[in-house]
């Protein structure tokens, strides 16, 4: 549904790849996208209705029912989002805290097991270690990422579903082996997830084994510290299934991203890279 052709070029020249994608997704031939701020839309034909709540027709198709659902302007940012990761499809969400609770939550049910970094994101340590096993007895097992005997004998055959990290932690920097994490989980046939707010454009978790992503774009896609969102990149198919109507995470608990902040967020990725590059010269000043 949310398929990009620029995805796969991603890598090679982000460049051309981000210009692809404004050109495929531009809105009635725009330089910018339309703001589409209505929560609802109109729908004349019963018939059509029935088939929207079936999933005969969606967003694919340009039917929306529910911002809460899909929004044209919030979709139209997803992509490019996608295309920053180099990942085939991705959605925004209100925060990154959302994303990443929502993620596990479609990965794990009652009873399963996380695998995680004991340096992860202070709130994603909380949500880990207190809100899952109390309100859905979702448990985690924090481990050092840098030891993989400790890794490797830590995921539980059977109830392990997901190996959680951040390429380079907030804010203890430490940076993970993700294409060894990644061998190690799919060795172990679980899903690795990666936080890659802080090496954006640094790395590429999926070229290097990762299966979803997840970044905050209040931080270096944002670049101006005034606005909270999140993004989760990851195959179309598994996007899809957040997106359900009768068992996604996303769309049945609603961490919506506003279309005017979808707006703002599109009018900043054209000067994302420049402003890497002076992220990247500073640091180097500062080491």
């Amino acid at each position: 549904m949310l398929l990009s052709s620029a995805a796969a070029a991603a890598w090679e020249d982000p460049a051309a790849a981000l210009a692809n994608a404004r050109h495929e997704f531009g809105e009635h031939g725009g330089v910018n996208m339309s703001i589409e701020a209505s929560a609802t839309f109109t729908v004349m034909d019963p018939k059509t209705l029935r088939k929207m709540f079936f999933d005969e027709l969606g967003a694919d198709r340009d039917f929306f029912i529910y911002s809460r659902h899909f929004n044209p302007t919030v979709l139209n940012l997803s992509p490019h989002m996608a295309v920053l990761e180099g990942i085939e499809a991705a959605y925004c969400t209100s925060s990154r805290m959302s994303t990443i609770s929502f993620v596990l939550l479609q990965l794990d049910s009652n009873g399963e097991h996380i695998v995680a970094s004991k340096t992860v994101y202070g709130g994603t340590h909380a949500v880990m270690s207190h809100l899952f096993p109390r309100a859905c007895n979702i448990t985690t097992t924090f481990v050092d990422i840098n030891d993989m005997n400790i890794m490797r004998n830590t995921i539980e055959v059977e109830k392990t579903k997901v190996l959680y990290f951040e390429g380079m932690s907030n804010p203890t920097l430490t940076v993970a082996n993700i294409p060894e994490l990644s061998r190690i989980g799919h060795e172990k046939g679980v899903t690795v997830v990666v936080d890659n707010t802080f090496s954006l454009i640094i790395l590429s978790p999926v070229k290097l084994g990762a299966d979803v992503i997840v970044d905050s774009i209040s931080k270096f896609i944002s670049g101006s510290a005034d606005i909270i969102a999140g993004v989760v990149c990851r195959p179309t198919s598994l996007v899809n299934s957040m997106m359900d109507l009768h068992q996604g995470s996303l769309m049945l608990l609603g961490p919506t991203m506003n279309a005017k902040v979808a707006f703002e967020l599109f009018e900043r990725i054209p000067n994302l890279g420049l402003r890497m590059k002076e992220h990247y010269h500073r640091a180097m000043v500062y080491a």
